[in-house]
């Protein structure tokens, strides 16, 4: 399975919080990725990483990071 790095964001000042997750292809790891942004409302946007490239960011509520 391929491995994905989460950059979890809570907001411009605070470094990210980084998280490892096995996901069986991209598809997947976009649903685990937004899952994970529904569950917490303390990170504002996610950005995940496959092999060291950002592959997509997702936003809370359709906002931009800053």
């Amino acid at each position: 399975m391929p491995s994905y790095t989460f950059h979890l964001h809570d907001g411009p000042t605070v470094p990210p919080r980084t998280e490892h997750v096995e996901a069986q292809d991209d598809i997947e790891a976009r649903s685990l990725a937004d899952l994970r942004l529904t569950l917490s409302s303390a990170f504002t946007h996610i950005e995940v990483d496959r092999d060291g490239k950002e592959l997509f960011r997702l936003h809370r509520d359709s906002g931009e990071p800053r």
